[in-house]
């Protein structure tokens, strides 16, 4: 793969979620200083890192267990182990992730977890579905979430994302408390706070989810660099797609699924990351 068309992926990756990220604790500063000054955005830090402190503290087998994951042993399925094992070495991971088997026929993966509690959880309807290149692959995407502390970033969002809802709320309230002020004497109405609680959440939410899609881009990046073989991971996005819903919608409805507009999207489209993963394998296998 030409370094240089990694290197452009991978940049732009980056600073798009570094330019998102910042956006939102600008906008969660914002409503701090309006409401409060300066006093308002070190207290809305303070909070901040206690929830995230907290947050990180939670147990990731509580998501497990509303899964109904149950441990995958090494014995249990030894190839599967080998797969995460072999791909954990070779991004430099230190602690190898346990897997969890959820017995549902529904395609479904994800990791959860951070550092040494890092789990990644594996559906029957996955493993059913997928041969052992497109398991590859997508085993190699959610390593590289966890290479990439995707995990710890999206967490970090998820709180700015809902103390700025909390936040915004409080000031509605306040607002509302201090109207009679604004009726019966001639103090303004602060409009700029009003506009600026009225708009930020929703804003906030949407800097959280393009913060998302575009960490799914780098995982697919590096998951592709990670096994060399980019259309193996392609392959198994279209399976995937090709299976969601039952069997009634995939024989009607098929080319007619009412698709959330991108914007409100934790995913990109599947055809775009179909697309990149095709632009990757050409210029890796024209090097």
């Amino acid at each position: 793969m030409k370094d240089s068309f990694i290197s452009y992926y991978r940049l732009r990756n980056y600073l798009q979620s570094l330019i998102l990220l910042a956006g939102m604790l600008v906008l969660l500063g914002m409503i701090g200083w309006l409401l409060m000054g300066p006093a308002g955005v070190v207290w809305f830090l303070f909070i901040g890192i206690f929830i995230l402190i907290g947050a990180t503290r939670i147990s990731p087998r509580l998501m497990l267990i509303l899964h109904g994951a149950r441990v995958l042993r090494p014995e249990d399925s030894p190839y599967l182990y080998q797969i995460v094992i072999k791909l954990a070495k070779q991004s430099g991971i230190k602690d190898i992730p346990t897997l969890y088997y959820i017995p549902s026929r529904l395609i479904n993966i994800f990791t959860t977890g951070l550092n040494e509690n890092v789990s990644i959880a594996i559906s029957y309807g996955l493993v059913r579905q997928l041969n052992v290149r497109e398991l590859t692959g997508v085993l190699a995407h959610e390593i590289s979430h966890i290479h990439g502390n995707d995990l710890l970033v999206m967490l970090v969002a998820d709180v700015i994302a809902r103390l700025t809802t909390m936040m915004a709320f409080v000031g509605f309230i306040l607002l509302w408390v201090y109207i009679p002020l604004f009726v019966l004497t001639d103090e303004k109405v602060p409009w700029v706070l009003l506009i600026v609680l009225m708009m930020a959440p929703t804003v906030s939410t949407l800097m959280q989810l393009a913060l998302s899609r575009s960490r799914e881009f780098s995982a697919d990046l590096e998951a592709a660099k990670l096994t060399g073989d980019p259309l193996s991971l392609a392959s198994a996005l279209e399976k995937i797609e090709s299976h969601r819903g039952n069997w009634m919608e995939r024989m009607y409805v098929q080319y007619r699924r009412i698709q959330l507009p991108s914007l409100l999207r934790t995913h990109p489209l599947v055809i775009d990351r179909i697309n990149r993963l095709k632009d990757i394998a050409i210029q890796m296998y024209s090097s």
